[in-house]
Formats: structure tokens, sequence, C-alpha cells
């Protein structure tokens, strides 16, 4: 689980669980979670490591990629939600 280590890394998966987003739109919410500016080259270099190791996939609708979550990806973010599930309850 390597490629969760990194916060931003793993926020863009759960915004990507069971949907495909926009990269604007992705970058935009993360934004609004951390309230404050995500660099775009912080960013687009997450999701390319995201992309390079096989939990995201890209494709392009009209002049946009458009971003979603591989089996891989899916899988992850759920084991990450069940580790911390469990030191929450």
């Amino acid at each position: 689980m390597e490629w969760l280590t990194s916060g931003l890394r793993r926020d863009i998966c759960v915004l990507l669980y069971g949907e495909e987003r926009r990269a604007q739109s992705l970058k935009s919410d993360l934004e609004a979670r951390y309230d404050r500016r995500v660099k775009p080259d912080r960013f687009y270099g997450a999701l390319d490591s995201l992309e390079k190791n096989g939990y995201v996939e890209k494709h392009v609708e009209g002049l946009e990629d458009v971003y979603s979550l591989t089996d891989a990806g899916a899988e992850s973010v759920e084991a990450q939600f069940e580790w911390m599930e469990e030191r929450i309850d």
C-alpha cells in the first residue's frame, strides 16, 4: 500500500471511488478540502504516478482528461477504508 503513503494520491483515489472525474474537477475539490491551492505540478505528478502504477486510468473527452479508478485502485481504497474503520471504532 506504499502508493497511499501520499495523502494527495490517497485523496485523489477517494474522490474517484465509484465515478470518473475530469482533472480540473478533482483539483478543485481537493483545494476545497485542503482549503489551499494545490500546485499543478504536484497534482498532475500524483495523477501520473497513480496511472503509471495501475491504480488510475485516463481517457480524453474533448479537450479534457478524465480519470477513473482501476479495479486495483478501488480495492486499495476499500482496504484503506477498512483499516481506518478498524482504528476509529
